[in-house]
């Protein structure tokens, strides 16, 4: 393929970027609304000292947030939702490692691999005593339809998502229609509530030292009864 022509696909790539920003733009603003739950805590962490031997990793969470939105909105969903998986791995691995700043070493130093998902919620399930409870207790009362986000996020990535599978020949097919790109804001919404949910699960404060965007999610998530006393914060 000439030269020319490959940048003519480019340039016809970007038109049509630019020609659906409009129209995805309030759907992505829908999942940057979703994604204040997994960020807050993200906030919360980076102001406690102890964390900043590896706030690296919270840092990384919210660049893939911003990363996975915005690509939402330019309606490149496949690799949104790689971003967004990658948002839930730092999430996960940062609980993990601001308890093994040893072993954080090793992974910065290129020596250990991180830990994936499964590894890091098997060390809060077995460390923290009140967290398999409390996360039962928040399955309970969950918002989102799927249980375990990971499995579709992994599904993604890994191609067995077959319906996820681009059939793209040149960049501008990579840009999603309007209903593809809605199709992945439930996506969004159960990845936060559920990074949501494993934070509030370890967590080591009370009720009052909450954030308040966490607070307001889990009082009306839990309707007529009372989350503090539910989740004995």
């Amino acid at each position: 393929m000439e030269a020319t022509v490959t940048q003519q696909q480019y340039e016809a790539f970007a038109e049509t970027v630019s020609g659906q920003v409009s129209t995805n733009a309030p759907l992505a603003d829908e999942c940057k609304r979703h994604m204040t739950l997994s960020l807050t805590w993200a906030a919360l962490h980076l102001e406690d000292s102890d964390n900043r031997h590896c706030d690296l990793l919270l840092k990384g969470a919210y660049g893939t947030a911003v990363e996975a939105v915005s690509l939402l909105a330019i309606g490149l969903v496949r690799p949104a939702i790689l971003s967004l998986r990658a948002h839930y791995e730092l999430s996960l691995q940062f609980l993990y490692y601001k308890d093994h700043p040893v072993e954080w070493r090793g992974v910065k130093s290129f020596r250990n691999q991180p830990n994936l998902p499964g590894v890091n919620k098997k060390y809060l399930k077995d460390f923290y005593p009140e967290f398999e409870n409390r996360f039962k207790t928040l399955t309970s009362h969950k918002s989102r339809r799927n249980e375990d986000c990971y499995v579709i996020l992994s599904g993604v990535a890994h191609g067995t998502a077959l319906h996820s599978i681009t059939s793209a020949t040149v960049p501008e097919e990579l840009v999603e229609d309007i209903d593809t790109v809605g199709s992945a804001v439930e996506v969004f919404h159960d990845t936060a509530e559920n990074i949501n949910d494993i934070n509030i699960s370890c967590f080591q404060g009370n009720w009052i030292s909450l954030p308040e965007a966490i607070k307001t999610d889990l009082i009306y998530r839990f309707k007529d009864k009372q989350p503090a006393v539910e989740l004995d914060l």
